[in-house]
């Protein structure tokens, strides 16, 4: 990190010395009268620019600005001749700078070395007490709609601290009924009430070789996976020092990006990435060759010397989107689907930093195939992208990420996918789309910056022939006299949220509540009167009366549907942003493919020089030698529950302070997510000591069970002067399901074979069929050899007091394969135990999207209609 107010002070003084004026605003060639300034001088820079470039948090690192400032003096010296007034100036200045730089670093490094010489600070960071983000709860009552609890509220919590009231949700709880939840039941006087002003601070972790205590995130201490007490911990000090007298680096058990599983879309796109960087990197070396008059394998290797990129697919499952009651009921007639299928990918990307791989952008994507419904068919949806601007080099940011784009629409018109759709739109203030917690200097683009970055992507996409037209929403759909059933109905777009609405007002104007042309409503008696005459001649086919006429009093086109015309008035000011890209496809329509004039002059220009050639996908071995798989993530369902939706991974980050707002803490989450994907089955939140707010992550726990989630780890317990609070009650030892044979793996499941994985997924279905059929099967004496066997298990389920939450593995099965039978039911009234319950568990976490998605549409709308207004 770089000390901003000590860097301002060094460029302050410069600017203030008296050859400073020189520097201190850029070079005007014209009015100095240097045509040659730009062919000699690649990179002009000066100490304004400097100073402009630290107010605005731009420098990311120490190093970063002190390129800048030699580089004002050096460009000084490179045109002017050694015997100029100006060279020797900026030769003056440049002593003043490297003098002014090394004080401040030594400041630094004592000011750091005394903050570790505190035995109450970290010895890594040199800081004591540390906090993370306040933590975010959401509502899990019926009528809250997973509404964020606000802070210093007063709250109810339960089912191992996963579930959420707020007091009037709380307030409109049975006492009598319980409270079924997917994995457990609870009741009201088990809720535990709560204020929403915890403050959760690091933990701390021991080293065994040098007795310092450090912060565990410091340290990249896996607390799940180091749990064994006699395991030792080496902090990196300790480690590096190892190092120093030549021992032997030890063994890292942390799992690696690389040694995810690997499909052929996360193939396709990592040999596309690699390829388009090492092409990068050339032009960029031969550019400082050109520059800085240094051989091109030096400049090479200084510029290629960043971490390697890794990209890997997390997840492939089918999933739908569900059509809306109202959007559902007026197009009825017309057979408009009750809902969509599509196939949901994630895809996450590393970067090697310091040694560890840090997820630095994730991007989710829904692709609705050939066999969809009109109007999805063949339409890809980039739902959501989110980065950390952590990649080194920073400036290639945009770049890598402009290519992972570009080549999965590649892929994506490969595979026949027609149209690619886009809504442009930052996240609100407060909200996370992907990564939790992001570095306070990110800023967030702006609606027209971000449009443009797409149309950026898309453009180079035209070039290289993979995409044809680019066009909107607006001038798609919304011109012509297509109905509402013609836009492609997506999950979280803004046409699904809006429409829904659009169509509720138009019912409430029919009911007389008021509709949304209401100013009519407010002329003279006279006018109203004619116009009900006119209207009464004119009703048929379902037209609203209200749409009869428009804003500025003319008759409107009585053919196009009412719902169309409103979303008209929505998507017209700010139809820019929502992008709609035709694919080059095989089967694409030629005025699918039309493309400016300057598009085909540059694709003529590409084929002569350097046109972009497809990734080879070569075949990878292991370090045994052995064929990696490559997984057909089309055809072979990848599940991963917490990177199912992007709401899920928020969600695990927030309940496990997994944030991305310091280098140092993206690492440690980076850690734990890769943990996490290499055991997906382990749990994905433990029960903490209420005494010394450890997790309790091996042996056994010391439950209440009169207090709801209270529970003492065994030294607490067996320590009399341990702080209880006002427990008096006595304590039952419960087992921790830990994840023992994972951590004797190194922390890291085995993978399965092909052969494996499909018996795997067909002995899943199997006892899902199984439990189908016990659920429902009332026969003493069924056929069935099993079908006993699955009674008695679900039996145990209704009557066991341990349950899955506190470690009964029969629980844990059976409560896994009621939510696979869940996640495909249809039934509106389902026999089988707790399937409505679960299926309203992730029916609230799509509520909690949805209402971000809702916030982030109404705002939109807010915006554009006050600009609209303004002008």
């Amino acid at each position: 990190e770089i000390p901003k107010e000590q860097c301002l002070a060094i460029v302050k003084l410069l600017m203030r010395h008296e050859h400073g004026w020189v520097f201190s605003s850029p070079v005007d060639p014209v009015a100095l009268g240097l045509p040659d300034y730009f062919q000699i001088v690649k990179k002009p820079m000066d100490l304004g620019t400097i100073n402009k470039k630290l107010e605005n948090g731009i420098y990311h690192s120490i190093e970063d600005f002190d390129t800048d400032v030699r580089l004002t003096f050096k460009n000084a010296m490179s045109y002017n001749d050694d015997k100029s007034v100006v060279y020797g100036m900026a030769k003056d200045l440049k002593e003043v700078y490297e003098s002014e730089h090394t004080k401040m670093l030594t400041r630094l490094k004592k000011e750091e070395d005394e903050r570790r010489q505190n035995e109450r600070a970290c010895g890594l960071c040199g800081c004591e007490k540390l906090q993370f983000e306040p933590p975010v709860f959401f509502c899990s009552g019926m009528n809250c709609q997973s509404k964020r609890i606000h802070r210093n509220r007063h709250f109810y919590v339960g089912g191992n601290n996963q579930y959420n009231w707020c007091t009037a949700c709380y307030n409109d709880l049975d006492e009598k009924t319980a409270i079924d939840l997917p994995d457990l039941s609870v009741k009201k006087l088990d809720l535990r009430k709560k204020k929403n002003d915890e403050i959760h601070e690091e933990n701390w972790v021991q080293c065994d070789v040098c007795d310092r205590w450090i912060h565990q995130i410091c340290g990249l201490f896996n607390a799940r996976q180091n749990k064994d007490t006699e395991s030792k911990y080496s902090c990196p000090k300790c480690l590096l020092e190892q190092r120093k007298k030549g021992k032997p680096a030890p063994k890292s058990e942390h799992p690696t990006a690389e040694d995810l599983p690997r499909t052929k879309l996360s193939e396709w796109l990592e040999a596309h990435v690699t390829n388009r960087i090492n092409d990068k990197f050339k032009a960029l070396a031969r550019e400082r060759e050109e520059i800085d008059k240094i051989a091109f394998d030096r400049a090479y290797e200084e510029i290629s010397n960043a971490g390697k990129i890794t990209i890997r697919q997390v997840t492939s499952n089918d999933s739908k989107v569900d059509v809306r009651e109202r959007m559902k009921s007026r197009y009825a007639e017309k057979k408009y689907p009750d809902e969509f299928p599509y196939r949901c990918k994630c895809i996450l990307v590393f970067q090697n930093l310091d040694g560890v791989d840090v997820i630095l952008f994730a991007l989710y994507l829904f692709e609705h195939g050939e066999d969809n419904a009109a109007p999805n068919t063949r339409t890809i949806y980039i739902s959501y992208l989110d980065s950390v601007h952590y990649m080194r080099p920073r400036n290639l940011r945009t770049f890598v990420y402009h290519e992972i784009l570009i080549a999965y629409l590649d892929y994506a018109r490969q595979r026949g996918f027609a149209s690619a759709h886009i809504w442009a739109c930052p996240p609100l203030k407060g909200d996370d789309y992907i990564f939790y917690a992001k570095p306070e200097d990110q800023k967030t683009p702006k609606d027209n910056r971000l449009r443009q970055w797409y149309i950026d992507m898309l453009k180079e996409s035209q070039y290289r022939g993979i995409v044809g037209k680019i066009t909107n929403m607006y001038d798609l759909y919304f011109t012509g006299n297509l109905d509402a059933t013609a836009v492609p109905y997506l999950e979280g777009d803004y046409f699904s949220g809006e429409v829904e609405n659009v169509i509720k007002n138009i019912e409430e104007g029919k009911n007389g509540k008021g509709g949304l042309k209401s100013k009519n409503k407010q002329k003279k008696k006279g006018d109203a009167d004619k116009t009900k005459k006119m209207r009464k001649g004119t009703r048929s086919g379902g037209l609203d009366d209200d749409f009869i006429t428009g804003d500025d009093g003319k008759v409107q086109d009585l053919t196009r549907d009412p719902v169309m015309v409103e979303l008209s008035n929505s998507f017209k000011p700010m139809k820019e942003s929502f992008i709609v890209a035709f694919l080059n496809w095989e089967g694409s329509k030629p005025e699918h493919r039309v493309v400016p004039k300057e598009v085909e002059e540059e694709r003529d220009r590409r084929k002569k020089t350097d046109q972009v050639k497809p990734p080879k996908i070569t075949v990878k071995k292991d370090k045994y030698g052995k064929l990696l798989k490559i997984i057909n993530d089309d055809a072979e369902d990848m599940q991963c529950e917490i990177l199912e939706n992007r709401q899920a991974f928020l969600n695990l980050c927030r309940g496990n302070h997994y944030q991305f707002d310091e280098p140092r803490r993206a690492k440690h989450t980076s850690m734990m997510v890769l943990w996490h994907l290499h055991n997906r089955d382990a749990a994905k939140f433990v029960q903490m000591c209420f005494s010394c707010s450890k997790e309790i992550l091996t042996g056994v726990r010391y439950n209440c069970p009169t207090c709801n989630d209270y529970d003492l780890c065994s030294d607490c317990y067996n320590n009399p002067n341990a702080n209880r609070g006002s427990c008096t009650h006595k304590l039952v030892a419960k087992p921790v399901d830990g994840e023992s044979n994972q951590s004797a793996n190194g922390g890291k499941s085995a993978q399965l074979t092909e052969a494996q994985r499909r018996e795997r997924q067909r002995h899943i279905r199997l006892h899902v069929q199984l439990l189908e059929h016990a659920s429902l099967c009332s026969s003493p004496s069924c056929n069935s050899s099993n079908c006993a066997k699955m009674k008695q298990y679900l039996k145990h389920k209704q009557e066991c007091k341990l349950k899955q939450g506190n470690g009964c593995k029969i629980c844990k099965r059976i409560i896994a394969l009621l939510k696979y039978h869940a996640q495909s039911c249809k039934n509106k009234v389902c026999p089988i135990p707790q399937c409505l319950v679960i299926r309203e568990r992730i029916r609230q976490i799509a509520k909690q999207q949805q209402a971000m998605d809702d916030r982030r549409r109404q705002v939109m709308n807010r915006q554009y209609r006050m600009g609209h207004m303004a002008n």
